[in-house]
């Protein structure tokens, strides 16, 4: 590492190239070197958009403050999402068409979420993002912490890893060994996503809109349990979650057969079908997130290790906003904070 100003900067890897790793970045650069080593080929973690299309989170809230504060300053828009008309309901018994009560406003980002994660690498040094590289391995001695990756090794003075802590225990051998306390408690923190498949249907017509629908479907009969409008400028789409328990093995053919079921002779408009499973992506899931939730899990954990030269962030440590987007950048925050003042 570098030492690119007149005062002597401490070296600092973050584990993860998602939103916490990013930002974090963005707010310590100007007072550590930085190395951020991201194990896929891409940016943004669970952050996936695929042709404007976002396979992983897409909706924000207007009480989330600091997310819309970081999107605003990264220069994009917001759009509101989509909800007027009827919502259907598929039933065992038929099809049934309902006036759904209104939810909270969301919007969505302009062109994706990858819009912020590219506006977040854009501020960054050149090369200091690496990808392809595994952490394998955080080892501490004289005060000096060693990660070992599937490409090299790297001396740092603190690190910040912003895996989920389920997937941070599972992927990375520590020496000597986490506290079994701070173990535990890793290995309890649901993984935001983890279970979690979702499907984009893209159409040539947004016709629910001329039909009176606003996109919304609940279906207990999948595959897609919950649906809702997806449409992007140029782009009509409908998105789905795919029930719990739902074989992805021929999806796109059932998703087909939902389509014609709930809009007939409209399914013929389907021009492409985007899908992600996060349960079967190795940086996303853990062998412990085989379930869906029966409610939003209860997050927050201030956990650091080897005398404060290792810290854990991402949204499920967040205690405000844990699993939403918006958790994500508090936590970068509060632990950006925390090194900070070291």
């Amino acid at each position: 590492m570098t030492n690119t100003t007149t005062h002597l900067k401490k070296n600092l890897i973050i584990i993860g190239a998602g939103l916490s790793g990013l930002y974090a970045a963005t707010l310590l650069q100007e007072e550590f070197n930085i190395i951020i080593l991201e194990a896929r080929d891409r940016l943004g973690g669970r952050i996936l958009t695929e042709e404007g299309h976002d396979l992983g989170p897409s909706w924000v809230w207007p009480h989330q403050k600091n997310i819309l504060k970081l999107i605003r300053e990264s220069g994009l828009e917001l759009f509101s999402q989509y909800t007027q008309g009827d919502a259907l309901y598929d039933a065992p018994a038929g099809l049934q068409r309902f006036n759904a009560p209104p939810s909270s406003p969301s919007t969505r980002v302009v062109g994706g979420l990858e819009k912020v994660v590219h506006s977040l690498a854009s501020k960054l040094e050149p090369n200091i993002i690496h990808t392809n590289e595994e952490v394998r391995t955080v080892s501490y001695s004289d005060q000096k912490l060693t990660v070992t990756t599937t490409a090299g090794q790297y001396e740092s003075d603190f690190v910040l890893c912003s895996l989920a802590p389920r997937l941070a225990c599972e992927h990375i051998e520590y020496i000597p060994n986490l506290d079994t306390t701070v173990t535990d408690m890793m290995l309890k923190t649901p993984t935001w996503m983890g279970h979690t498949a979702k499907c984009v249907v893209e159409f040539t017509q947004a016709f629910w809109k001329d039909e009176g629908l606003s996109g919304f479907v609940y279906s207990p009969l999948g595959p897609l349990g919950e649906i809702h409008d997806a449409c992007i400028d140029g782009k009509p789409a409908l998105f789905g979650f795919l029930s719990a328990n739902v074989s992805t093995a021929q999806v796109r053919e059932d998703v087909r057969a939902q389509m014609k079921r709930l809009f007939a002779d409209r399914s013929e408009l389907i021009s492409k079908i985007y899908f992600i499973d996060w349960k079967g992506e190795k940086y996303s899931s853990s062998i412990h997130d085989t379930k869906g939730f029966s409610e939003h899990p209860r997050y927050g954990l201030n956990l650091s290790h080897f005398d404060n030269k290792l810290f854990f962030m991402g949204t499920e440590t967040a205690y405000e906003e844990g699993g939403y987007l918006e958790g994500a950048v508090n936590s970068a925050k509060v632990t950006a904070e925390k090194l900070l003042s070291i």
